[in-house]
């Protein structure tokens, strides 16, 4: 490892070290096994240090580490778990009721990603479409008083609302049965 590689790992890991390891507590309630978690996370940008210096989203190349890295875990103590019961686990197959306990790992982190999807979105739309956005949707304003407040006439915040509403469809595809049932534990 070079010395500027070195460097960027060390500026990395003293400001993401910390948040990385309550991020994975949150799934396995567990801070040793946290720690595990994310020293493996840094442990694999040690031995890829190319991956420092790219303009890949090293954050988001962390905490979706961390992420899966804690899913792993959790997989394993089921799986530990349901042999030491003597039953047969499929990590592939889904029990859609875990997701009506709050406190169960997998919804924690569903919420934790949509979350995490959306941030990512709203922060990518277009300037006046993200401000026409996070009024309407952030403030709780009307269209009448989002065109006020903005100097624009309402149909131009009725063509950036259904703009960010399309980026939002298009990009959240993919976790539509995830939101539908997450949607549905909160009634």
């Amino acid at each position: 490892m070079q010395d500027k590689e070195l460097k960027a790992y060390q500026d990395i890991f003293y400001k993401y070290h910390g948040r990385l390891v309550l991020y994975a507590n949150k799934f396995l309630n567990d801070m040793e096994l946290s720690r595990d978690v994310v020293q493996e996370v840094f442990f694999q940008l040690w031995k890829n240090p190319g991956l420092l210096l790219t303009d890949y989203s090293i954050k988001s190349y962390l905490f979706k580490s961390v992420k899966n890295g804690a899913l792993n875990n959790i997989r394993h103590l089921k799986i530990v778990h349901n042999v030491g019961d003597n039953k047969i686990y499929d990590p592939n197959s889904v029990d859609y009721n875990s997701f009506n306990d709050k406190d169960d790992p997998l919804s924690t982190l569903l919420e934790l990603e949509l979350l995490e999807k959306m941030e990512d979105i709203i922060e990518n739309l277009p300037e006046k479409c993200r401000q026409v956005f996070k009024l309407s949707r952030e403030e709780q304003l009307k269209n009448k008083e989002i065109a006020e407040k903005l100097g624009v006439s309402v149909k131009m915040v009725e063509k950036q609302m259904s703009k960010a509403l399309r980026v939002f469809r298009k990009e959240l595809a993919e976790y539509l049965l995830s939101i539908i049932i997450f949607i549905s534990t909160l009634s």
